[in-house]
Protein backbone atom coordinates (compact mmCIF):
# COMPACT_ATOMS: atom_id res chain seq x y z
CA UNK A 1 0.00 0.00 0.00
CA UNK A 2 1.43 3.30 -1.11
CA UNK A 3 2.32 6.41 1.92
CA UNK A 4 -0.51 8.21 2.83
CA UNK A 5 -0.41 11.92 3.10
CA UNK A 6 -1.78 13.24 6.04
CA UNK A 7 -2.50 17.12 6.52
CA UNK A 8 -2.17 19.27 9.40
CA UNK A 9 -5.60 21.59 9.15
CA UNK A 10 -4.71 25.08 11.35
CA UNK A 11 -6.94 24.98 14.50
CA UNK A 12 -4.39 27.27 16.09
CA UNK A 13 -3.85 31.43 14.56
CA UNK A 14 -5.43 33.05 12.73
CA UNK A 15 -6.06 30.68 9.94
CA UNK A 16 -9.31 28.93 11.36
CA UNK A 17 -11.31 31.67 10.70
CA UNK A 18 -9.21 33.88 7.98
CA UNK A 19 -9.39 31.17 5.58
CA UNK A 20 -11.75 28.92 7.39
CA UNK A 21 -11.58 25.53 9.04
CA UNK A 22 -14.28 24.08 6.26
CA UNK A 23 -12.13 25.53 3.27
CA UNK A 24 -9.00 24.16 4.35
CA UNK A 25 -10.26 20.96 4.64
CA UNK A 26 -12.11 20.62 1.85
CA UNK A 27 -9.66 21.90 -0.05
CA UNK A 28 -6.86 19.39 1.64
CA UNK A 29 -9.33 16.70 0.30
CA UNK A 30 -9.84 17.52 -2.91
CA UNK A 31 -6.02 18.15 -3.44
CA UNK A 32 -4.94 14.82 -2.40
CA UNK A 33 -4.68 14.16 1.21
CA UNK A 34 -5.53 10.97 2.83
CA UNK A 35 -5.85 12.16 6.44
CA UNK A 36 -6.70 15.93 8.16
CA UNK A 37 -5.46 16.06 11.56
CA UNK A 38 -5.48 19.16 14.33
CA UNK A 39 -3.68 19.80 17.23
CA UNK A 40 -5.10 20.26 20.95
CA UNK A 41 -4.35 22.60 23.58
CA UNK A 42 -7.28 23.92 26.15
CA UNK A 43 -5.51 26.83 27.41
CA UNK A 44 -2.29 28.55 27.51
CA UNK A 45 -0.37 31.21 29.74
CA UNK A 46 0.79 34.70 28.49
CA UNK A 47 4.51 33.74 29.85
CA UNK A 48 7.44 32.24 28.66
CA UNK A 49 8.20 28.36 29.11
CA UNK A 50 10.90 26.33 28.31
CA UNK A 51 9.22 22.61 28.61
CA UNK A 52 8.56 22.25 25.22
CA UNK A 53 9.95 18.69 24.15
CA UNK A 54 10.30 19.61 20.01
CA UNK A 55 11.78 22.90 20.32
CA UNK A 56 16.11 23.00 21.28
CA UNK A 57 15.16 25.51 23.49
CA UNK A 58 12.04 24.36 24.87
CA UNK A 59 9.82 27.66 23.18
CA UNK A 60 6.50 26.66 21.85
CA UNK A 61 6.76 27.54 18.18
CA UNK A 62 3.87 29.55 18.06
CA UNK A 63 1.88 32.45 19.52
CA UNK A 64 0.70 31.63 22.90
CA UNK A 65 -1.64 34.02 22.76
CA UNK A 66 -3.39 33.93 20.21
CA UNK A 67 -6.74 31.69 19.15
CA UNK A 68 -6.64 28.06 19.93
CA UNK A 69 -9.62 26.30 18.81
CA UNK A 70 -10.80 23.33 20.69
CA UNK A 71 -9.81 20.08 19.23
CA UNK A 72 -13.14 17.49 18.94
CA UNK A 73 -15.46 20.32 17.75
CA UNK A 74 -13.05 21.26 15.25
CA UNK A 75 -12.79 17.00 14.28
CA UNK A 76 -16.71 17.17 14.04
CA UNK A 77 -16.45 20.52 11.57
CA UNK A 78 -14.34 19.04 9.31
CA UNK A 79 -15.55 15.95 9.06
CA UNK A 80 -19.16 17.57 8.10
CA UNK A 81 -17.52 18.76 4.92
CA UNK A 82 -15.41 15.94 4.06
CA UNK A 83 -16.57 12.51 2.59
CA UNK A 84 -13.16 10.33 1.61
CA UNK A 85 -10.17 11.46 4.41
CA UNK A 86 -10.23 10.37 8.17
CA UNK A 87 -10.11 12.67 10.75
CA UNK A 88 -7.73 12.95 13.73
CA UNK A 89 -6.16 14.70 16.77
CA UNK A 90 -2.28 14.85 16.80
CA UNK A 91 -2.40 14.90 19.61
CA UNK A 92 -4.76 15.01 22.53
CA UNK A 93 -3.57 15.40 25.81
CA UNK A 94 -5.95 13.04 27.12
CA UNK A 95 -4.33 13.00 31.24
CA UNK A 96 -6.15 16.54 31.61
CA UNK A 97 -9.82 15.76 30.17
CA UNK A 98 -12.58 13.87 31.38
CA UNK A 99 -12.69 10.16 29.97
CA UNK A 100 -16.34 10.21 29.88
CA UNK A 101 -16.16 13.21 27.67
CA UNK A 102 -13.74 12.09 25.40
CA UNK A 103 -15.36 8.80 24.89
CA UNK A 104 -18.84 9.88 24.62
CA UNK A 105 -17.13 13.00 21.83
CA UNK A 106 -15.43 11.03 19.88
CA UNK A 107 -17.81 7.91 19.27
CA UNK A 108 -20.42 10.66 18.31
CA UNK A 109 -17.37 12.17 15.41
CA UNK A 110 -16.40 8.50 14.45
CA UNK A 111 -20.13 7.43 14.12
CA UNK A 112 -21.47 10.63 12.06
CA UNK A 113 -18.24 10.37 9.98
CA UNK A 114 -18.90 6.81 9.03
CA UNK A 115 -15.94 5.43 11.16
CA UNK A 116 -13.10 8.32 9.70
CA UNK A 117 -12.10 9.28 13.00
CA UNK A 118 -8.31 8.55 14.42
CA UNK A 119 -7.50 9.33 18.22
CA UNK A 120 -4.12 10.12 18.41
CA UNK A 121 -3.44 10.76 22.17
CA UNK A 122 -0.17 11.29 24.11
CA UNK A 123 0.59 12.36 28.09
CA UNK A 124 1.30 15.97 27.59
CA UNK A 125 4.26 18.24 28.16
CA UNK A 126 3.01 21.67 29.49
CA UNK A 127 2.82 21.45 33.02
CA UNK A 128 0.96 24.88 33.86
CA UNK A 129 -2.05 24.08 31.43
CA UNK A 130 -2.81 20.44 33.02
CA UNK A 131 -2.56 21.81 36.67
CA UNK A 132 -4.81 24.06 35.99
CA UNK A 133 -6.86 22.02 34.75
CA UNK A 134 -7.37 20.32 38.40
CA UNK A 135 -5.11 17.30 37.20
CA UNK A 136 -1.72 16.21 38.96
CA UNK A 137 1.12 17.06 36.42
CA UNK A 138 3.57 14.62 38.14
CA UNK A 139 0.82 11.44 37.76
CA UNK A 140 0.11 11.51 34.34
CA UNK A 141 1.46 8.53 33.03
CA UNK A 142 -0.57 6.45 35.85
CA UNK A 143 -4.13 8.62 34.64
CA UNK A 144 -3.02 7.96 30.97
CA UNK A 145 -3.04 4.47 31.19
CA UNK A 146 -6.40 4.18 33.20
CA UNK A 147 -7.80 6.39 30.30
CA UNK A 148 -6.93 4.13 27.96
CA UNK A 149 -8.58 1.14 29.55
CA UNK A 150 -11.82 2.69 30.29
CA UNK A 151 -12.08 4.22 26.56
CA UNK A 152 -12.09 1.37 24.88
CA UNK A 153 -14.74 -0.49 27.76
CA UNK A 154 -16.97 2.96 26.86
CA UNK A 155 -16.86 2.20 23.39
CA UNK A 156 -18.41 -0.86 23.63
CA UNK A 157 -21.39 0.86 24.86
CA UNK A 158 -21.75 -1.23 28.47
CA UNK A 159 -18.24 -0.73 30.35
CA UNK A 160 -18.08 -2.50 33.31
CA UNK A 161 -17.48 -1.18 36.59
CA UNK A 162 -13.90 -0.01 37.22
CA UNK A 163 -11.39 1.09 40.50
CA UNK A 164 -8.58 3.23 39.51
CA UNK A 165 -6.10 5.12 40.93
CA UNK A 166 -8.05 8.41 39.83
CA UNK A 167 -11.00 6.87 37.41
CA UNK A 168 -13.92 5.34 38.90
CA UNK A 169 -16.59 3.63 36.21
CA UNK A 170 -19.76 3.35 38.29
CA UNK A 171 -22.12 0.22 37.79
CA UNK A 172 -24.85 0.26 35.44
CA UNK A 173 -23.15 2.83 33.35
CA UNK A 174 -24.79 2.64 29.57
CA UNK A 175 -22.54 4.45 26.88
CA UNK A 176 -24.08 5.34 23.78
CA UNK A 177 -23.56 5.45 20.66
CA UNK A 178 -21.02 2.70 19.62
CA UNK A 179 -18.27 3.88 17.39
CA UNK A 180 -18.97 2.83 13.59
CA UNK A 181 -16.35 0.27 13.67
CA UNK A 182 -16.61 -2.79 16.18
CA UNK A 183 -12.80 -2.43 17.37
CA UNK A 184 -13.92 0.73 18.39
CA UNK A 185 -11.69 4.09 17.49
CA UNK A 186 -8.13 3.67 16.41
CA UNK A 187 -5.34 4.73 19.56
CA UNK A 188 -2.57 6.14 18.09
CA UNK A 189 0.03 6.88 21.17
CA UNK A 190 2.18 10.18 20.35
CA UNK A 191 5.95 10.94 21.67
CA UNK A 192 9.12 10.32 21.42
CA UNK A 193 10.21 9.46 25.24
CA UNK A 194 10.85 6.04 25.81
CA UNK A 195 7.58 5.42 28.16
CA UNK A 196 5.21 6.75 25.01
CA UNK A 197 7.27 4.15 22.77
CA UNK A 198 6.18 1.44 25.79
CA UNK A 199 2.90 3.05 25.73
CA UNK A 200 2.38 2.72 21.75
CA UNK A 201 3.51 -1.12 21.65
CA UNK A 202 1.36 -2.01 25.00
CA UNK A 203 -1.78 0.03 25.00
CA UNK A 204 -1.98 1.63 21.44
CA UNK A 205 -3.12 1.01 18.00
CA UNK A 206 -0.16 2.37 16.17
CA UNK A 207 2.44 4.84 17.46
CA UNK A 208 2.67 8.71 16.32
CA UNK A 209 5.77 10.11 15.94
CA UNK A 210 7.42 13.51 15.54
CA UNK A 211 10.33 14.29 13.37
CA UNK A 212 12.04 18.09 11.91
CA UNK A 213 13.75 18.33 9.25
CA UNK A 214 15.94 20.85 11.00
CA UNK A 215 17.47 17.83 13.59
CA UNK A 216 16.76 14.85 11.05
CA UNK A 217 17.74 11.44 12.20
CA UNK A 218 16.67 8.87 9.52
CA UNK A 219 18.97 6.02 11.37
CA UNK A 220 17.64 7.18 15.13
CA UNK A 221 14.04 7.31 13.63
CA UNK A 222 14.43 3.77 12.57
CA UNK A 223 16.09 2.08 15.53
CA UNK A 224 12.82 3.83 17.53
CA UNK A 225 10.26 2.60 15.25
CA UNK A 226 12.10 -1.04 15.36
CA UNK A 227 12.11 -0.83 19.07
CA UNK A 228 8.43 -0.46 19.20
CA UNK A 229 7.35 -3.13 16.93
CA UNK A 230 9.97 -5.14 19.01
CA UNK A 231 7.87 -4.01 22.13
CA UNK A 232 4.39 -5.32 20.53
CA UNK A 233 5.88 -8.75 18.97
CA UNK A 234 3.53 -10.29 21.51
CA UNK A 235 0.50 -8.21 20.33
CA UNK A 236 1.50 -9.37 16.54
CA UNK A 237 -2.23 -10.28 15.29
CA UNK A 238 -3.90 -7.21 16.46
CA UNK A 239 -3.81 -3.85 14.03
CA UNK A 240 -1.09 -1.34 14.36
CA UNK A 241 0.40 1.46 12.12
CA UNK A 242 3.34 3.76 12.73
CA UNK A 243 2.70 7.74 11.77
CA UNK A 244 5.08 9.95 11.65
CA UNK A 245 4.33 14.05 12.45
CA UNK A 246 6.80 15.58 10.37
CA UNK A 247 7.68 19.09 10.53
CA UNK A 248 9.44 21.33 7.89
CA UNK A 249 8.93 24.41 6.30
CA UNK A 250 5.43 23.85 4.26
CA UNK A 251 7.07 25.92 1.71
CA UNK A 252 9.92 23.26 0.60
CA UNK A 253 7.22 20.92 -0.70
CA UNK A 254 10.99 19.14 -2.51
CA UNK A 255 12.25 18.35 1.12
CA UNK A 256 8.60 17.36 2.28
CA UNK A 257 8.55 14.86 -0.02
CA UNK A 258 12.47 13.49 0.30
CA UNK A 259 12.31 13.02 3.95
CA UNK A 260 8.18 11.54 3.81
CA UNK A 261 9.78 9.15 1.39
CA UNK A 262 12.37 8.03 3.12
CA UNK A 263 9.75 7.86 6.55
CA UNK A 264 7.96 5.15 3.98
CA UNK A 265 10.73 3.19 3.30
CA UNK A 266 11.74 3.02 7.33
CA UNK A 267 8.26 1.63 7.78
CA UNK A 268 5.73 4.64 8.46
CA UNK A 269 2.48 4.51 6.65
CA UNK A 270 1.16 7.69 6.88
CA UNK A 271 3.38 11.13 7.30
CA UNK A 272 1.24 14.27 8.75
CA UNK A 273 2.85 17.35 7.17
CA UNK A 274 2.02 20.88 7.56
CA UNK A 275 0.49 23.32 4.35
CA UNK A 276 1.27 26.81 3.96
CA UNK A 277 -1.64 28.37 5.00
CA UNK A 278 -0.37 31.83 4.89
CA UNK A 279 -0.01 31.52 1.12
CA UNK A 280 -3.99 30.92 1.12
CA UNK A 281 -6.09 27.84 0.29
CA UNK A 282 -5.32 27.38 -3.35
CA UNK A 283 -1.65 28.14 -3.04
CA UNK A 284 -1.91 25.66 0.24
CA UNK A 285 -3.96 23.08 -1.96
CA UNK A 286 -1.48 23.33 -4.39
CA UNK A 287 1.88 22.55 -2.22
CA UNK A 288 -0.33 19.96 -0.79
CA UNK A 289 -0.85 18.07 -4.40
CA UNK A 290 2.65 18.61 -5.38
CA UNK A 291 3.84 16.60 -2.29
CA UNK A 292 0.91 13.96 -2.99
CA UNK A 293 2.37 13.56 -6.54
CA UNK A 294 6.15 13.50 -5.78
CA UNK A 295 5.30 10.82 -3.25
CA UNK A 296 3.19 8.27 -5.38
CA UNK A 297 6.06 8.83 -7.64
CA UNK A 298 8.43 7.25 -4.41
Amino acid sequence: MSLRLGVFVSNEGDFASSLGLARMAEGAEAAGADGLWVSDHLMLFDEPTSEYPFSADGAPSWDMTGDYYEALACCATIAAVTERCRIGTAILVLPQRNVFEVAKATATIDRLSGGRFALGAGAGWYSREMEALGYDFSRRGRRFDEIIDVLRQCWTGRPPVFEGEQIRVPERLVMMPRPARERGIPLLIGGMSAPARRRAASRGDGWLAIAGAESWDRTLLAEQLADVLRRRESRESEPFEAVLQLTCDPRDTARIAELATEAEAIGFEEVIVEAPWAAGVAAACEAIAEVRAATAAG
